[in-house]
């Protein structure tokens, strides 16, 4: 018995893969219009003033938006793309920013207290007087951040990379910044009462009136550093590489020995 064969055109398959692939693939073109909800694209959206409080923005698409004086507390934001946003005086409190990026984001005087935003990526974002009081920041990214003026009252900054932060006279009273990176960071007029210090890197930092009475930097690194009247009364210094590289003794408490 003779068997046919079946001639297949060499462009069909793959036309019909494109058109399926077309076919499947969402939108990408930012509608401001389009209500809030999970993988929403407001790009370059006026949002100002806008109530979005306990609204569910996972994943969503909002670099550039104009968030000025917007409600987004208690929002869902996890692996949102916010950066270049506007979001001064904005109200982000208990927001969940987990994992979200912020590079470059305009948080000045933005009410944060309290927001769960682990992993998130705050790289050259501005922070300045922002309320940051209880956050939960664990390893998160604050490169060149600027936090002047921030108060970071019990913030968990646990592991948080702060590399060049501007930190002036902002206050992170009670804070934890076990193993956290604020090497070049400027910690000019800064209040750590009472911070858990321990085991983080102050590398080259510069520390001018601050204030590290009662904190905890057992085991941190402060090679270096620029320091200059700085309150250091009762803070734990067993085993602190000192900004001349020598090492603080075991039980050492308001001074180096």
């Amino acid at each position: 018995m003779r068997k046919t064969k079946t001639h297949r055109s060499s462009h069909s398959l793959p036309g019909l893969l494109f058109a399926a692939l077309v076919l499947a693939s969402p939108l990408t073109q930012a509608d401001c219009s389009d209500p809030p909800a999970p993988n929403v694209n407001w790009k370059d959206c006026d949002k100002a003033g806008i109530d979005l409080s306990g609204m569910d923005l996972r994943g969503a698409v909002l670099d550039g938006v104009n968030f000025e004086g917007a409600d987004l507390s208690n929002t869902n934001l996890r692996n949102s793309y916010l950066g270049r946003a506007r979001l001064q005086r904005a109200n982000l409190s208990r927001s969940k920013l987990l994992d979200a990026y912020l590079v470059a984001a305009d948080l000045s005087q933005a009410n944060l207290e309290n927001v769960l935003a682990k992993g998130a990526t705050f790289d050259r974002a501005n922070l300045s007087q922002a309320n940051l009081n209880g956050a939960y920041l664990e390893d998160a990214k604050l490169y060149d951040a600027n936090l002047s003026g921030a108060t970071l009252i019990k913030a968990n900054l646990k592991g948080a990379t702060m590399s060049q932060a501007q930190l002036t006279a902002a206050d992170l009273s009670q804070s934890n910044l076990q193993k956290a990176v604020l090497s070049r960071a400027n910690l000019e007029d800064t209040v750590l009462h009472r911070a858990d210090l321990e085991k983080a890197k102050l590398d080259q930092a510069f520390l001018v009136n601050t204030d590290l009475s009662e904190s905890n930097l057992s085991s941190a690194t402060l090679a270096q550093a620029e320091m200059i009247n700085v309150d250091i009364s009762g803070a734990q210094l067993s085993y602190t590489t000192w900004n001349d590289r020598s090492r603080c003794r075991s039980g050492s408490v308001g001074e180096c020995r």
